[in-house]
């Protein structure tokens, strides 16, 4: 790993139009490998110099990628930096662009690269709360999103034969494009020769939109969010609850190919998640979800039914914990006509 001498000639060279993406990933991966100066005295200096040029590389020189390719690459890497920038009062200066940023890469990236970026906002959330509470609707907008498009996107895996996972990009990087085929110098580790790639954009990317991933990151921050600002309940329950009601009650598919089975995995850990939600609702909540009490209760017991044995055994405790609030409120009654299919599991 050579050490970067010049941070600010560095970042500037980073950012200039004509730099080819093979470059440009190199650098990036060679300040991924000097991160360590973030946690030193030159960690506000680090961030003047980088940050401008992380914020153009996601906003400007690239765009998001539905395959693997050496842009995608240079898109994560970048990601990954802002993920392990240490949340100190250093970086309170940068906390709303930050934040802008990553819900940019959230809401118009690819699966990957918006798992990081969930992680970092909450983060951010956590952290920085009274900084940050102008930028908590767009977050809450585009988890509505994602869970109106959720029965479209159980369609797109489970009912489509030629799954694209990108409707506006039919035609996703390919081997034939040099952005996406190459080989630059440096080892993945940027630890010295080696080569990197190449890629050739085989593996199709999923967009942040059209993600079991993101549906089960989602809930967890929800909740926070709720938590520090109750305001926000009134004006954002209304819309997002039955839109995750219908979520949980997507069966899936009745047989599962089994080159589909991570994604019926993944399908049925967002729907645990989402329920679990639902239920933490319960106790401050409950005059929100009372109509809603009927397909609740089928949804609980159709996971405990469709709930594959390869789920995690930490899913099937969430289940459990959900039907124990449901079995400790007023809610039970919609159980009832379904004590028997309860029985028989």
């Amino acid at each position: 790993m050579a050490p970067i001498l010049n941070y600010e000639q560095h970042a500037q060279r980073l950012i200039e139009p004509d730099l080819p993406a093979q470059v440009r990933l190199q650098m990036v991966m060679e300040v991924r490998d000097n991160l360590e100066i973030a946690h030193t005295s030159e960690y506000l200096n680090f961030l003047k110099c980088y940050f401008r040029a992380f914020s153009a590389i996601l906003e400007q020189l690239t765009t998001p990628q539905w395959a693997e390719s050496a842009e995608h690459k240079l898109r994560n890497v970048v990601v990954e930096i802002l993920n392990r920038l240490p949340h100190s009062e250093v970086l309170r200066p940068f906390v709303q662009d930050l934040l802008k940023l990553s819900l940019h890469v959230l809401t118009h990236d690819n699966e990957d690269n918006a798992l990081i970026s969930i992680r970092i906002i909450f983060d951010l959330l956590r952290n920085f709360r009274p900084t940050v509470e102008s930028e908590v609707q767009p977050f809450l907008d585009f988890v509505c999103n994602i869970y109106r498009n959720f029965p479209a996107t159980v369609n797109h895996f489970f009912n489509n034969p030629n799954p694209n996972p990108n409707p506006s990009n039919p035609n996703p990087p390919s081997s034939s494009n040099p952005t996406n085929s190459s080989i630059i110098p440096g080892g993945d580790d940027g630890g010295g020769p080696g080569l990197i790639g190449p890629f050739i954009g085989s593996a199709q990317l999923n967009p942040s939109t059209r993600s079991f991933k993101i549906v089960t990151e989602s809930p967890l921050v929800v909740m926070f969010l709720f938590q520090l600002y109750t305001k926000l309940v009134q004006t954002n329950i209304p819309y997002l609850l039955p839109l995750m009601v219908t979520a949980i009650s997507i069966p899936g598919p009745d047989k599962v190919p089994a080159h589909l089975k991570t994604q019926f995995i993944e399908l049925k850990g967002a729907q645990v998640k989402t329920l679990s939600f639902l239920t933490y609702l319960l106790k401050s909540y409950a005059d929100y979800i009372r109509s809603h009490e009927d397909s609740i209760c089928k949804s609980i017991v159709n996971l405990l039914v469709t709930c594959p044995d390869s789920v995690s055994i930490r899913k099937v405790r969430e289940l459990l914990i959900a039907l124990k609030h449901v079995l400790n409120s007023d809610f039970r009654r919609g159980l009832f006509p379904l004590i028997d299919t309860l029985l028989e599991e």
